[in-house]
C-alpha cells in the first residue's frame, strides 16, 4: 500500500512537471511546482514521516536548480528559532504539570452543565494558549481531560454530548490560539511571510486585528455546537471531578512556579512595544532571542533535562516547519509568487470594491485549499505573498489579509485536513464521536467562521486597518 501510494505522489508530480509550461512560469519555477505537488501528496496520503518529506522537498529543490542558501533558509530565520523555542516551554509546562493544574482550576470553577463544561474548556484553550504555542500540546492536554469529564458524568461514548464535548475540546484547543501572534504555529509563518516583503509587525497590532473576531468566533461554536449536536438529554450529575483531581495534585511545586514566571515573563517582553525610554531599550528583544534565553533557564534549573532535548518537542514538526518556511523563500526567488499573482491579483482587485464579499471569498478559498494542503501553512504564502501588495494599494492592512488565512485554517470535514482533530480519535479510542457529527460540527466551523470574517470589516474600518 505504502508503494502504490508512493506511486500516487510521483504520479503527481510528475503531471505538473511534464505538462506544457504556462505562460510568465519558468522552467525552474514548473520543477519546483512539481516538487510542492509531490511533497503535497505525501504529507496528505501519509507516505513518509512529514519531517523527512520536508528534508527530501528541499534536496530536490536544489537539484531542481534553487540556490542552497535559498532552499534551506527556513532554518535560517527567527521565526524558526522562535518555533523551537516555545515548543520547549510547552514541554515545561506539561512536564511540570503546570498546564493540567490551571486546566482543572479552571474546569473546577464552572458548574457540571454542558455550556459549563464548555466554558471552560474555551477559558482554558485562551490561557494555555498564553504559554503553549503548539496546537498539539494543548490538545494533548485538553481532550484527555475533556474525555475524562465525559466518562466521570456517566456520558455515553459517541452520543451527542459525547461528541459536543470532545469536538468543542479540540476547536478550543486549536482556534483560541490563533488571536494572538505567539500563541500558534501559524504566527511564526506569518513573521516569515512579513519579513518577506519586509512588511512591521507588532505583537498588539496583530492582537487588536485577529483577537476580536477570534473570541467571537469561540462563542458562537460553543452556542451553535449546542444545537446542532444537541446531547440526548441535559447533564444532572453533580460533578466533583476537577476539584479531586486538583487536590490530587497537591501544593504547587517549585518547578511549577518557575515555569509560570518565565511563561509569564515572556509573555510580557514580547508584547512589548518597540520605542521605549533610553535606558529601556534593552528590555525589547527579538522574540527568539527572549525565548532561547527562557529555554536556557529551564534547562540551568533541571526542568528541561538533556533526555528532554530529543524527546520533549516534536522534531518531526521543527523539520516539517523548517521546510515551510525555506518554501516561502523559494517561491519568492523563482518567481511562483509573480506567476500565481497573475490570477490571484485581478480576482482580488475586482472584490475590492466589496470588502465583505473578498474576506468571504478569501475564507472560502482558504476552507477550500485545505482539502489539499493538509498543512495549513503553505496556504499563507500561496495566497498572502501574491496579494498583499496589490490589497495595501487598496488600503487593505496586510493583518486584515492574512485574517482570512489563519483564522479559516483548521476545517475538519475530513480527518486527515486537521491533525488535532484525528489526534483525538486517537486519545479516545475512537469511540467520542462518529463521523457525520464530525462534519455536523465542521459545517458548523465553516459557517461561523466565513460570516465573522466578513462581518469583521466594519471593525477592521473602525480600528483603521481598512
Amino acid at each position: 500500500m505504502k508503494l502504490l501510494l508512493l506511486a500516487v505522489a510521483v504520479a503527481v508530480g510528475l503531471a505538473i512537471l511534464f505538462m506544457p509550461t504556462p505562460e510568465n512560469l519558468t522552467p525552474t519555477g514548473q520543477r519546483v511546482l512539481a516538487i510542492i505537488a509531490f511533497t503535497v501528496a505525501l504529507w496528505a496520503l501519509q507516505v513518509i514521516n512529514n519531517g523527512i518529506a520536508a528534508v527530501l522537498m528541499m534536496a530536490l529543490m536544489i537539484i531542481a536548480g534553487v540556490k542552497p542558501p535559498d532552499a534551506l533558509s527556513g532554518f535560517s530565520q527567527g521565526s524558526w528559532w522562535i518555533l523551537a523555542a516555545v515548543l520547549f516551554y510547552g514541554c515545561a509546562m506539561k512536564s511540570t504539570g503546570l498546564a493540567q493544574r490551571i486546566s482543572y482550576y479552571i474546569l473546577s470553577l464552572f458548574p457540571a452543565t454542558y455550556t459549563g463544561i464548555l466554558s471552560a474548556f474555551f477559558v482554558i484553550g485562551v490561557i494555555l494558549a498564553m504559554g503553549i504555542p503548539s496546537m498539539t500540546v494543548r490538545t494533548a492536554i485538553m481532550v484527555p481531560i475533556a474525555w475524562a469529564v465525559v466518562q466521570s458524568l456517566e456520558i455515553k461514548p459517541a452520543s451527542k454530548g459525547s461528541a459536543l464535548i470532545i469536538l468543542t475540546t479540540v476547536e478550543m484547543a486549536v482556534i483560541p490560539g490563533v488571536g494572538l501572534l505567539l500563541s500558534s504555529l501559524n504566527g511564526p509563518v506569518i513573521q516569515s511571510v512579513f519579513q518577506t516583503k519586509n512588511l512591521p509587525l507588532s505583537y498588539f497590532e496583530y492582537a487588536a486585528v485577529m483577537a476580536p473576531p477570534t473570541l467571537v468566533i469561540c462563542v458562537l461554536i460553543i452556542i451553535a455546537n449546542q444545537i446542532v449536536l444537541k446531547p440526548e438529554s441535559p447533564l444532572t450529575v453533580a460533578s466533583g471531578f476537577a476539584r479531586q483531581q486538583l487536590r490530587g495534585m497537591g501544593a504547587m511545586s517549585q518547578f511549577e512556579a518557575i515555569t509560570a514566571g518565565v511563561v509569564v515573563l515572556s509573555i510580557v517582553l514580547w508584547a512589548m512595544p518597540g520605542t521605549w525610554h533610553p535606558e529601556l531599550k534593552f528590555l525589547h528583544q527579538p522574540s527568539f532571542v527572549v525565548g532561547m534565553c527562557g529555554l536556557a533557564i529551564f534547562g540551568l534549573v533541571g526542568i528541561i533535562k538533556d533526555s528532554d532535548i530529543g524527546t520533549g518537542v516534536s522534531w518531526t514538526l521543527l523539520l516539517f516547519i523548517g521546510g515551510v518556511f525555506s518554501l516561502q523563500t523559494v517561491v519568492q526567488a523563482v518567481k511562483i509568487t509573480d506567476w500565481l499573482g497573475g490570477y490571484f491579483i485581478p480576482v482580488a482587485l475586482h472584490l475590492t470594491y466589496n470588502p465583505f464579499l473578498l474576506i468571504a471569498v478569501m475564507s472560502l478559498s482558504v476552507l477550500i485549499l485545505r482539502f489539499i494542503d493538509p498543512t495549513g501553512f503553505i496556504v499563507i504564502p500561496v495566497l498572502f505573498l501574491p496579494l498583499v501588495s496589490v490589497l495595501m494599494k487598496a488600503g487593505i492592512n496586510p493583518l486584515v489579509v492574512v485574517a482570512p488565512m489563519t483564522v479559516a485554517s483548521a476545517p475538519f470535514f475530513l480527518s486527515y485536513q486537521n491533525f488535532w482533530i484525528a489526534m483525538s480519535e486517537g486519545l479516545t479510542g475512537g469511540r467520542a464521536f462518529t463521523g457525520k457529527q464530525r462534519f455536523t460540527a465542521a459545517t458548523t466551523y465553516a459557517v461561523i467562521v466565513v460570516a465573522v470574517l466578513a462581518l469583521s470589516v466594519p471593525y477592521w474600518k473602525l480600528i483603521g486597518k481598512m
